[in-house]
This record gives structure tokens, C-alpha cells and sequence, in this order.
């Protein structure tokens, strides 16, 4: 018990190591961050989508355009054969042949298809700058200026799961809370490995910004089916190319259906899971931290878990400091999804919800309150995806899920009519 109890504590550490990291990284992420405009002529604002949800990127671009964005930029939107290709808005669409074949498949092979576009049209080179955006995803005004400025090969910012964040129907509640744990990640985790030290853990392919060169000699044409983001920004971090991080938001929308929640991760961990274990796709030095991270995430919530019923139980015999330091580190688990849940609440897409700054602000702490409240079960849900997808094995395809609010593309459909 003695051994236990000594080895369960050190994982209480977690929470206060983790606020430390969110610390030095937000100060890098203002002051460390590095531009140089003048280096730069030309944007590629990128949105690769299967094709199943036009009015959703369609609103997207309409957005954009209303940014009035200062430096030269084009909008390209590249989806799948077969849906509608109607994008006025849009500078280029591109629509991926059916017989266009690489090494990889669905959303790699068609990234791979717009870099060769790219390169055919002189966009390679390091003075332009491609930045890649999901069809549920929207950055902001200052990301896209940020994203543009910054003086690296590849950046990025924060996602924010903050699109209908804290709406009906209750499913949709409970799993943007549940996303909260991606912001915590990429504040804490993304900052200090892609800006402080420049050798990425995790890799989020909304509102990653590479230069033509980067992209020219990297490639999305690996043998992969997902995790394109994570293989691409570690291969490109392997090769010597420089990688920032910047403190402003991308907004995502977070999973309407539980089905449609557990495919979406599903397909994440086993793109991660693949990329880890291949030598093909990533060289076995930029593998073992991202092993390794998962198999910390299991074992601290595993050991913290007991080592706080043990202390609960009266089992574990330690001194008063070392109790001491649990309740500061518990606290400090528990505020950090708290402040998640303040950041998520914000945003334009939420202050636009409400007719005074009052009825934002009250929304805003009630989604704190509960995001504190929900801050165990967020916590621990990863663990259960990995296990889960371990036992139910590797997706065959690409999974893509639904995007858009259940009911409102019959809406739209009956409005064109």
C-alpha cells in the first residue's frame, strides 16, 4: 500500500503542471509569436469538404468576404464528385476527379489534388500562404491576419468549439461541453509543442496555415485515411521547417448525434493510432511522445482516480503538504474546464444570440458553471474512446458526420422553393 500510495500521488501534479504549460504558452503564443507581412504576397483561404453541406460553406465564404481581408487573397473551395458545385462566392472550385488516385484516400486525396493544382498555378513557393479550413469551421478576422503575418512555415491558433455551443437539442448541450476538453488541449498542449518548442504533439488540420513551399515538399500523399493534419505537421517539423502558434480563435461545431460524436473520434484515434505505428508515415522519433501522451492520458486518470479514493478512504497515510497540494491540484483541474467553458461561451457567434451584453454575459457563466460541473466525465471520456476503439477495431473509410443543425437542411430546402 505504501508503494501504491506513493505512486498514485506524483500524477496529482498533472493539473498544475498542465496550468503552468497554458501559462508559458499563452505568453509565447502573445509575445513570442513572430510576423513578417512583407514576406508574404499571397493567401489561399482553402475549404476542403466532402459536398454534402453547400449552404453551411456557402455561409462560410459569405463571412469571409465580409472581413474585407487587407492582403491578396482567394478563396478555394475542393469537395468530392457528385454534389453541387455552386460556390459564387468562391474564387475556385475545384472538384476532385473520380479517377484521380495517390497513396492516400477521401480528404487526403483530395488535399493532395488541390496542392497539385496549386503547384501548376505557380502557388508553391514560400512567399504564398494556404490556409485550410473544414466546412464547420469558421476563423476569425484576426486569426486569418495572424495566420497570414506569422513569420514560420506552419501555424495555428486555438479551436474553439463556441458555433451553437450550449444549444438545444440536449445531446448537442452535453457533447459541445464534452468538447471542451479540445480547447483545454490545444491551450495547454499545441501551444508549448508547436510554439515553444516547435516539434508538434498534436496536429489540428482546422485553421493550419503552411506556405506553398512546405506544402510542395511534404505532401498530402501518404498512405493514410485520417490524421492527415498530425502527419503532415510532424513530417514537416521533422524535415526542419519552422512551426508557431498564435492566440486567436477558429470556431468549430461540435457533434449534434452521440453516433455521430463516437464516429468522429473514432476516426481520430485510429488515424493517430496508424500514424504511431507506421514507419512509412512517421519517423519513430515523432512517435514515441505521441505514444507516449496516450499512454500517460490512461495511466494519470487510472492512478489519480485511485489515489484519490484511497485518500478519501482514509487508506493512504500521507502528510498534511502532500493533502494540501491534492486540493490545489483538484481545484485547479476543476477551474481549468471552467474556463473553457467561459472561452467556448464567447466569441461573435455567441454575442450575436443575444439582444444585450447582459443576457451574453449571464449564458456565459451558466455554461461555466456547467462546464466545471461535467469537468470528470470530459476528463475521463478519452480514456474510453481509446479503449472502445481498440475493441471495436480500425474504420474502413473516412467517416464524415453531419455538420449542420438536424432540421435545418429541410429548412433550406424548402426556402430555395
Amino acid at each position: 500500500m505504501w508503494l501504491l500510495q506513493w505512486t498514485c500521488l506524483p500524477f496529482f501534479l498533472i493539473p498544475l503542471v498542465e496550468l503552468f504549460l497554458m501559462c508559458a504558452g499563452y505568453v509565447y503564443g502573445r509575445r513570442g509569436y513572430r510576423i513578417a507581412p512583407e514576406k508574404f504576397r499571397h493567401l489561399v483561404i482553402q475549404i476542403t469538404t466532402v459536398g454534402r453541406e453547400p449552404e453551411l460553406v456557402r455561409e462560410t465564404i459569405a463571412t469571409l468576404r465580409e472581413y474585407d481581408l487587407p492582403m491578396p487573397h482567394e478563396i478555394w473551395v475542393v469537395l468530392e464528385p457528385g454534389h453541387e458545385t455552386s460556390y459564387p462566392l468562391a474564387d475556385r472550385v475545384i472538384e476532385v476527379p473520380e479517377g484521380f488516385t495517390c497513396q492516400a484516400v477521401d480528404k487526403a486525396r483530395a488535399l493532395e489534388f488541390a496542392r497539385i493544382e496549386r503547384a501548376l498555378s505557380g502557388l508553391n513557393s514560400f512567399e504564398t500562404k494556404i490556409l485550410f479550413v473544414d466546412d464547420d469551421t469558421l476563423p476569425t478576422k484576426a486569426y486569418i491576419q495572424r495566420a497570414f503575418q506569422g513569420d514560420y512555415d506552419l501555424c495555428q491558433g486555438v479551436t474553439v468549439v463556441n458555433r451553437e455551443y450550449g444549444t438545444r437539442p440536449w445531446r448537442h448541450f452535453l457533447l459541445g461541453h464534452l468538447d471542451n476538453i479540445r480547447t483545454r488541449n490545444c491551450l495547454i498542449y499545441c501551444s508549448c509543442t508547436q510554439g515553444i518548442t516547435g516539434k508538434p504533439l498534436f496536429v489540428h488540420g482546422e485553421g493550419l496555415c503552411v506556405t506553398g513551399l512546405v506544402e510542395d515538399k511534404i505532401t498530402w500523399d501518404h498512405p493514410i485515411v485520417a490524421s492527415d493534419d498530425l502527419v503532415f505537421g510532424t513530417r514537416a517539423s521533422y524535415a526542419g521547417f519552422s512551426w508557431g502558434f498564435f492566440h486567436e480563435h477558429i470556431q468549430l461545431v461540435s457533434p449534434w448525434t452521440f453516433t455521430d460524436a463516437w464516429a468522429q473520434r473514432k476516426r481520430w484515434t485510429w488515424g493517430n493510432f496508424t500514424a504511431i505505428r507506421r514507419r512509412d508515415i512517421l519517423p519513430l522519433s515523432v512517435a514515441i511522445p505521441k505514444a507516449a501522451k496516450y499512454a500517460l492520458g490512461v495511466v494519470s486518470v487510472t492512478a489519480s482516480t485511485i489515489g484519490a479514493i484511497c485518500l478519501a478512504a482514509g487508506l493512504t497515510k500521507v502528510p498534511p503538504q502532500a493533502h494540501a497540494v491534492f486540493w490545489t491540484s483538484l481545484a485547479t483541474w476543476f477551474a481549468s474546464y471552467g474556463l473553457m467553458g467561459w472561452i467556448n461561451s464567447g466569441g461573435p457567434s455567441n454575442r450575436r444570440r443575444f439582444r444585450h451584453g447582459a443576457g451574453h454575459l449571464a449564458f456565459r457563466v451558466g455554461q461555466t458553471v456547467t462546464a466545471t460541473l461535467l469537468c470528470p466525465p470530459t476528463a475521463v471520456l478519452p480514456v474510453f474512446v481509446i479503449i472502445g476503439s481498440v475493441l471495436t477495431g480500425k474504420p474502413r473509410r473516412f467517416v464524415t458526420i453531419a455538420k449542420t443543425r438536424p432540421g435545418r437542411e429541410r429548412q433550406i430546402h424548402a426556402g430555395h422553393h
